[in-house]
């Protein structure tokens, strides 16, 4: 594994064509689908004036179609799961309205209905409209310039809220914000927004091959976001990022469809479903210096200083173990051994001089067989000795103090 350093800003970032086709795809779809769901009638639904004809009705409907159902596969693909159910749904709508207002006798009808004041039943059922509740707290702009310093060993983050405010914009929730007594608990630099957008990945692997995936994103804050996504990555592999991000979390291109940024991959989940749960820290939008000659190189942020972010304290132990590497269903790969540099009750840190290329899981164990547990990787990187380091949180059994 190589190692470049630290992160500065260097060069420009290059927006990836589909990317900038997936953010404006995105935001042009969920403009018609306010539009459909909150239509009253079909005139609304089909965006006609009353007076249109039927060449303008058909133009209408064809336009809606083409929004809904893109020629460009891997653009509708990208939206999430729960947004392409509305989008059934607006379809099913505007066939419906197309069918009265196309045909001469049924809109004569349907018009007279309108006059009557008899609103015509719509075939989906669309919420109660929502009080707009106050923007959701972001962090202050003028603090951005320390986004980058964290520490290189602290490097646990909260799981998800137990108790969450639902923050609604229009009629459908789109943010959740963790509510004060949770707060309380989390231990985040900066709050993190439930957000569910199609996310354009991008990287290179350690042969220097560029890969792209579309993601999507799981939750979204000012200075990060976690996405699912099936591409293997690196703990410290930078990638280049292209999301619909909402203006108030962007620290730049504000007026811009789609948000660039380049990230480093902080964590990295064990697959699930075919998918890895990946956290990704904005570092900006320059890519880190050395980059540009070695993009498939894993960096390393500068050292953080301030308040312990860990759930336990560590202590310096040093003792030898075994490592023993699994895949995703807990089968067997490789083994070798390792030190302890330090450990808590649910976690270590161990130094070897060799990692398995590609594993899902470790199954740690002191040399006697005493003591072993399953445990996955919150961070490994290469210290300055030159040696690999693992840090694990350990999943099934505790380190005994």
């Amino acid at each position: 594994m190589r190692n470049s350093g630290l992160l500065t800003s260097e060069a420009k970032p290059k927006g990836g064509t589909t990317g900038k086709l997936i953010s404006a795809y995105y935001l042009e779809v969920e403009y018609l689908l306010e539009r459909i769901e909150g239509a009253t009638n079909h005139y609304q639904a089909l965006g006609l004036e009353r007076t249109a004809n039927n060449e303008e009705t058909i133009g209408a409907y064809q336009q809606s179609v083409s929004v809904l159902h893109p020629p460009q596969h891997k653009v509708r693909a990208a939206l999430p799961d729960d947004m392409m159910v509305r989008v059934d749904g607006a379809f099913k709508r505007i066939s419906e309205a197309f069918g009265v207002l196309a045909s001469h006798k049924k809109r004569v009808v349907y018009d007279k209905s309108l006059k009557r004041n008899v609103r015509t039943p719509l075939p989906i059922e669309v919420p109660s409209e929502a009080p707009r509740p106050p923007a959701p707290s972001t962090v202050d702009l003028a603090n951005q310039s320390s986004a980058n310093v964290l520490t290189t060993n602290k490097h646990d983050r909260s799981a998800a809220a137990d108790t969450i405010d639902i923050i609604a914009v229009g009629q459908h929730p789109v943010f959740t914000r963790i509510t004060d007594k949770a707060a309380a608990e989390n231990r985040r630099r900066c709050e993190r927004f439930k957000l569910t957008v199609p996310a354009l990945v991008a990287g290179y692997d350690p042969e220097n091959k560029r890969w792209q995936e579309v993601a999507k994103t799981v939750d979204v804050g000012r200075m990060g976001v976690a996405v699912r996504m099936q591409q293997r990555v690196r703990h410290g592999a930078v990638v280049h990022v292209t999301l619909p991000l909402p203006t108030k979390l962007r620290n730049h291109g504000f007026s811009d469809a789609g948000y660039n940024m380049y990230a480093i991959v902080r964590r990295v989940e064990p697959v699930q479903d075919g998918f890895r749960l990946v956290g990704l820290e904005f570092i900006g939008n320059h890519p880190p210096a050395g980059y540009l000659y070695k993009p498939w190189a894993t960096f390393r942020t500068q050292k953080w200083n301030g308040l312990n972010r860990r759930r336990e304290e560590r202590v310096d132990h040093i003792e030898p173990v075994l490592l023993e590497y699994l895949n995703e269903h807990k089968q067997p790969l490789s083994h070798t051994s390792a030190v302890t540099e330090n450990i808590s009750a649910s976690g270590a840190r161990v130094c070897t001089r060799s990692i398995a290329p590609e594993f899902e899981f470790v199954r740690i164990a002191k040399m006697d067989r005493s003591f072993e547990s399953l445990a996955r990787v919150r961070n490994q990187y290469t210290g300055k000795d030159g040696f690999e380091r693992l840090c694990l949180e350990l999943l099934d059994q505790k380190w005994p103090l």
